[in-house]
C-alpha cells in the first residue's frame, strides 16, 4: 500500500485550512479558527485505512520538525473534524499530521454489528501506516510520534498508550470519555440528565418547586456543574438525546427502545429513551464496554484536560475518575490531569451562548507545548489540579491559536 500512497500524494502551495479549505466539522467544534501566520507547502493524501476514511498531511522537507502527530477525532466526526482544533497549529509547528474516521461515521454505530473496538485497530493501522509514510517520503523516520484528541479522540488517545504504548512517545487527551464498566460512564449519566432536565426546566408546567429541587440535586449528581446551567438546553438539543440513543443501541441492542430509529421528536419528550434502566442494565452492557475500557495503565508520558462545566463528559466521571484508575495502576507519574475552569465541551457551542464560559483550546494548544517538553527536555509539566488562565497556563509561550491570542489581550 505504501508505493500507492507516495504516488497518490498530491503536492500543494499550502496544507493548512488556509490553502485546502474547511470542513464543517472542523468548524463546529472551535469557538475562532486558529492564526495562521503564512502558508504550509506540502503533500496530502485522502485515502482508506482498513474501513477508516483517513488523511495524511506533509510539509515540504524544509519545514518539517521530524515529528509525527496522530489527531484523534471526537464523536462520530470525520478525519477533517481536528483541522482547526488541532491540524493547523501542528503543521504551523512543522508536523506531518494524520488522523482517520474511527472507521464509525455519522450514525454507523446504528449497527450493533459494527463495534467501538474497531477505533483501536483503524488508529493502529493509521499510525503504522503515517510512520512509513514519513520515513519514506523524508527518507528517515519521525524521532517522536505524539497522539491528542478530544472527547472519543481523548478516549483514543488514552486507549492506545493504554495497549500500543510502542507506536507512540506521549499523548494529550482533551475532555476524553471514560469507558469502564463500573464507572459513570455515558449511559448512565445521560439517562439521568433527559429525565431531570425536562423536570427541572417544568416543561409541562406542573412540577412543584420541590421536584424541581430534586431534579436539580440528580443533575448535578449526575456530574453537571450548577453554574453551567446555561448551557444544558444547548446540550440537551444537540449531544444529549442522539448520544444516549446511539450509543446505548451499540452497547446495549437488545433493550428494546435503542432499537428504535431517530425521531425528532425525542427532542420535546425524551421520555422513552430516559426510561433506560441503567442500574439495572449493567450486566447486560458489561461485557461490551470491558472490551473497550480503559485500564489507566499509560507507560508514556499523558496530560489529559477537560473543563468543569463539561456538560457532556462531566469533570468528576470522566477525567477525574479516570486519573485514579492510573493511579490504581500505578502509573501516576506518567500523567497529569488539568481541571479548566469554566470550559465546557464544545468549544463551538460559546458562539450561540458564551455566559461566562471560556475556550478549551489555549488550554489544549498549550498542552501540547509542555508535552512536548516533557518528553524532549525533561521539563516537568504544572502539577495536576484546576488551571483558569491560559497565559499562566502557556508559562511563557507562543501560541497560534486566534483564541489564545483574543483571550490574552
Amino acid at each position: 500500500m505504501l508505493p500507492d500512497i507516495l504516488r497518490d500524494l498530491r503536492l500543494h502551495p499550502d496544507i493548512t485550512t488556509q490553502g485546502l479549505g474547511v470542513h464543517a466539522d472542523a468548524e463546529a467544534i472551535v469557538y475562532r479558527a486558529p492564526r495562521v501566520d503564512g502558508p504550509v507547502p506540502g503533500a496530502q493524501w485522502l485515502g482508506q485505512v482498513g474501513q477508516a476514511r483517513a488523511l495524511l498531511r506533509l510539509p515540504e522537507e524544509s519545514k518539517w520538525n521530524g515529528k509525527l502527530l496522530i489527531g484523534a477525532t471526537p464523536a462520530v466526526r470525520s478525519e477533517f473534524s481536528l483541522d482547526l482544533m488541532l491540524g493547523d497549529i501542528a503543521l504551523q509547528r512543522g508536523y506531518a499530521y494524520a488522523a482517520c474516521d474511527k472507521a464509525t461515521p455519522l450514525l454507523t454505530l446504528r449497527n450493533p454489528d459494527r463495534q467501538m473496538t474497531e477505533w483501536v485497530d483503524s488508529y493502529e493501522e493509521l499510525t503504522v501506516l503515517a510512520q512509513s509514510t514519513v520515513a519514506a517520503f523524508y527518507r528517515k523516520p519521525a524521532r517522536r510520534t505524539y497522539i491528542s484528541g478530544v472527547s472519543n479522540g481523548g478516549y483514543i488517545t488514552r486507549i492506545m498508550l493504554e495497549r500500543k504504548p510502542a507506536l507512540f512517545d506521549g499523548g494529550v487527551d482533551c475532555e476524553g470519555v471514560l469507558w469502564h464498566p463500573d464507572a459513570r460512564h455515558l449511559l448512565t449519566s445521560l439517562p439521568d440528565f433527559l429525565e431531570s432536565y425536562p423536570i427541572y426546566r417544568n416543561w409541562r408546567g406542573t412540577a412543584s418547586t420541590n421536584a424541581r429541587e430534586k431534579a436539580f440535586a440528580k443533575l448535578l449528581d449526575a456530574g453537571l456543574h450548577p453554574r453551567s446551567a446555561g448551557a444544558w438546553d444547548q446540550y440537551f438539543l444537540h449531544y444529549w438525546v442522539v448520544s444516549l440513543w446511539l450509543y446505548g443501541r451499540n452497547l446495549d441492542p437488545t433493550w428494546a427502545p435503542f432499537a428504535h430509529e431517530w425521531s425528532n421528536d425525542w427532542l420535546q419528550d425524551p421520555s422513552l429513551l430516559s426510561a433506560y434502566p441503567w442500574q439495572e442494565r449493567r450486566d447486560y452492557t458489561r461485557d461490551r464496554i470491558a472490551a473497550i475500557a480503559n485500564s489507566g495503565s499509560v507507560t508514556k508520558p499523558l496530560l489529559s484536560l477537560a473543563g468543569s462545566y463539561d456538560c457532556l463528559v462531566p469533570y468528576a466521571h470522566h477525567a477525574k475518575a479516570y486519573a485514579s484508575l492510573v493511579a490504581d495502576a500505578g502509573c501516576a507519574h506518567w500523567h497529569r490531569t488539568y481541571e479548566v475552569a469554566r470550559a465546557n465541551h464544545v468549544d463551538g457551542m460559546l458562539l450561540q451562548n458564551r455566559d461566562g464560559q471560556q475556550p478549551m483550546q489555549p488550554f489544549y494548544e498549550a498542552a501540547l507545548y509542555h508535552l512536548e517538553d516533557w518528553v524532549e527536555e525533561g521539563i516537568d509539566p504544572p502539577d495536576s489540579g484546576l488551571v483558569s488562565d491560559p497565559a499562566l497556563f502557556a508559562d511563557g509561550r507562543g501560541l497560534y491559536s486566534q483564541v489564545a491570542k483574543e483571550e490574552l489581550q
